[in-house]
């Protein structure tokens, strides 16, 4: 597909995002209502395998259909739903339309779009793994699409349903903090050092590797070989189930990994939703030949919101710190979020957090609880496609937090300062930046939009 079919496309998406209104509650589709959600499950393992666990053992879910690329691998899952029909391919998932509800995605990065949008396209509710796609203009389409389709849609995002987040907005926003003008979030994660591999072999019994591999660039088999570095004993791999993360064909790096679960926690807190500028730097410190950067910092700038001023939120990963020298840190917490407030700071990740100074809020009242417990990140998306209602995580609010991450990764391959028109998808500043923005499939695979 050529550059300018897939900027006519961007564009006309992006249209379609700022011709409808702000916010659009995901709601019950046409389909008639019923006590259980019958489910179809594309990529059956990992968090796959986590993700239909959960979502079963609600009670409020059949698992109906599977799909996976690999057979094999596959093998304990089609052992445990005998009745579920199994296909290799998504685009095969909705042959049969009529006996399912609803999709849980949770493929590597490069498959999530167009599975969702299929789905949603053919008025099925969507539970999505974060981040909501590869690309912005993925994310927005599978924006548009949940908003035409009124399905019921979830990023998942679990830790937005754990109590220490909701207690941490409720202390933001209740303004024992004051205002908030700055933001600094970090994660430890550091990828592993990974090679292309020069000389491929054939594929695994069972493994469907040209499927595998979809709408990205084709290689030989493994793609890859990475060194595994574990308390100082390395170890080589060349398995493909995880750490397809560590190459821009297949995934985003730490930061699309990991700052959708951190970030969501500002976003919620102080009603954030785009940047107006974003920029980054980063360096490749360990011996591999992908350039993925295993140190990154990333500055995004909010506008005010109503009476809230504006933000400048600071991502860094790599460091267990907000300092990409490692010489700031908060003990205790490796990964985090800290708020900064005219009158105290906030520190906390998903299970903790602590007032700073703490002697300033030793003995301080916190305020009370607004934001109920929640029923559980995979229950609350079921009870919505049964029930009517919403979803705190559907992808008007997550596709945002996605959106912002990703053009995190535009700055940094661009090298320069972005500004960024969210209501049109339009970025400016280097002259390169907009390529960025989208990707170009593989002969054979399509966006449906």
């Amino acid at each position: 597909m050529s550059s300018r079919v897939l900027r006519r496309r961007f564009l006309q998406s992006s249209a379609a995002l700022a011709a409808s209104s702000f916010f659009v509650n995901p709601i019950l589709s046409a389909q008639a209502p019923r006590q259980r959600v019958r489910l179809g499950i594309i990529g059956v393992n990992g968090q796959g395998q986590y993700n239909w666990t959960e979502a079963v053992n609600t009670g409020l879910a059949d698992v109906v259909a599977l799909c996976d690329v690999d057979a094999d691998r596959s093998a304990p899952v089609i052992k445990r739903f005998p009745k579920a029909r199994f296909v290799a391919d998504y685009r095969r998932l909705l042959d049969k339309p009529n006996d399912l509800d609803a999709v849980i995605v949770a493929t590597p990065d490069h498959h999530h779009a167009i599975p969702a949008v299929m789905a949603m396209g053919a008025g099925k509710h969507v539970y999505c793994e974060k981040p909501l796609a590869h690309s912005v203009h993925e994310v927005r389409a599978m924006m548009a699409a949940a908003r035409q389709h009124k399905v019921v849609t979830q990023m998942g995002t679990q830790i937005h349903a754990g109590d220490n987040y909701r207690r941490v907005v409720e202390i933001v926003q209740s303004g024992m903090l004051g205002p908030v003008r700055r933001v600094h979030v970090w994660c430890a994660r550091r990828p592993d050092a990974a090679f292309r591999v020069k000389e491929p072999t054939p594929p695994p019994k069972g493994l469907h590797y040209n499927l595998w591999v979809g709408p990205a660039p084709m290689r030989g088999y493994p793609p890859y070989r990475t060194m595994l570095n574990s308390g100082g004993r390395v170890q080589e791999t060349t398995a493909i189930h995880f750490h397809w993360r560590w190459w821009w064909d297949f995934g985003g790096g730490v930061l699309a990994d990991m700052a959708c679960h951190f970030m969501d926690l500002p976003h919620w807190a102080l009603n954030l939703r785009h940047p107006t500028t974003v920029a980054a730097t980063g360096r490749v410190t360990y011996k591999g030949d992908n350039d993925m950067p295993d140190l990154m910092q990333v500055e995004y700038e909010y506008p005010a919101r109503g009476t809230q001023p504006p933000v400048h939120l600071t991502w860094y990963h790599g460091q267990p710190g907000p300092d990409l020298t490692g010489k700031v840190t908060h003990q205790g917490f490796p990964s985090g979020v800290l708020f900064e407030g005219e009158k105290g700071n906030v520190v906390a990740d998903y299970s903790h957090y602590r007032l700073l100074p703490e002697e300033r809020f030793r003995g301080v009242e916190l305020p009370k609880q607004t934001i109920p417990r929640s029923v559980g990140h995979h229950r609350e998306w079921l009870q919505a496609i049964i029930g009517g209602g919403t979803t705190t995580c559907n992808f008007e609010y997550s596709g945002a937090l996605s959106e912002t991450v990703l053009l995190g990764n535009v700055a940094y391959k661009a090298g320069g300062k972005l500004q960024y028109d969210a209501r049109m998808g339009r970025v400016t500043g280097p002259a390169n930046a907009e390529q960025y923005l989208q990707r170009e499939y593989r002969r054979g695979w399509t966006l449906p939009v």
